[in-house]
């Protein structure tokens, strides 16, 4: 199932993915608390960005490419997350987990250029073909934030999971809690030391219609492997539009002519099969 153990930052850069470490458990402090996040992360995302005084949009479509999970790019000071909401739920929430390490590059000016320039999330950068640092880090970030430590330590004791006797079904039980995809998972036993690497390459090599079956018969992880494309989301687009429209604050030609662009956005995105 690719080479995410091996392209992870974690194996090729282990003092930067403490760095990174580190970093996500200063920011949970600070930003999430200690509970599970899961789909919370869109809400973590836009209370960073009211804290850290960022006009941002976080936008949901079901794209028309599989392939693509999520960009960033901003826009006359505005930042704008796209998700693909086609896209399995707990592949949304790991992209804005990625998105979000971006965005505080841009909020902290550490590198704004990457989101300014627009940042791209693919199934390529996720499967460990980070085209750059900070994709590469951003991966870590999102797999230590939506996966702690400490919880992901408790939980296992909680669940009897016992280390390399771990079967496919308990990486399951893992990916309904923290609500993750299969790879990531596995990964983050890898780097909290749960597992060896040989297991985590038995348990990578396993075929993910096998895995599918799996979730299926068992119905472990299954509500996140739902997508989300039939409730697309504009951000404060369309409830803004509608606000005005109420408050009779535009006129009949810039009411319409706004209505138009927004739905010529929805007919840009949405699914078509």
């Amino acid at each position: 199932m690719g080479n995410v153990l091996e392209e992870s930052l974690f194996s090729k850069q282990p003092k930067q993915f403490e760095n990174i470490s580190a970093l996500s458990k200063s920011f949970a402090a600070n930003y999430c608390g200690t509970t599970t996040i899961r789909d919370s992360i869109f809400g973590i995302v836009e209370n960073y960005a009211r804290k850290r005084e960022l006009p941002l949009e976080i936008l949901r479509y079901p794209f028309k490419d599989d392939e693509l999970w999520a960009f960033t790019f901003v826009k006359k000071g505005t930042i704008f997350l796209c998700v693909n909401s086609g896209l399995a739920l707990c592949k949304q929430i790991f992209a804005v987990g990625h998105e979000l390490y971006h965005i505080h590059y841009y909020a902290e000016d550490i590198d704004p250029e990457t989101i300014a320039s627009g940042s791209l999330l693919d199934s390529k950068t996720v499967d460990g073909m980070a085209v750059s640092q900070e994709d590469l880090e951003a991966n870590a970030f999102a797999g230590l934030l939506l996966m702690p430590d400490s919880i992901l330590d408790e939980q296992i004791k909680l669940y009897g999971i016992t280390g390399d006797k771990i079967s496919v079904d308990d990486v399951l039980v893992l990916m309904e809690l923290f609500a993750l995809p299969y790879k990531a998972v596995v990964l983050r036993l890898v780097e909290n030391h749960n597992i060896s690497n040989t297991k985590a390459n038995e348990l990578l090599s396993c075929n993910s219609s096998f895995i599918s079956e799996r979730i299926m018969l068992t119905g472990k992880a299954l509500g996140w492997q739902q997508n989300s494309k039939d409730f697309p989301y504009l951000g404060s687009l369309l409830d803004n539009m509608e606000y005005n429209k109420k408050q009779e604050l535009l006129t009949e030609s810039r009411e319409n002519a706004e209505f138009a662009y927004i739905d010529k956005l929805r007919k840009g995105f949405l699914y078509e099969g």
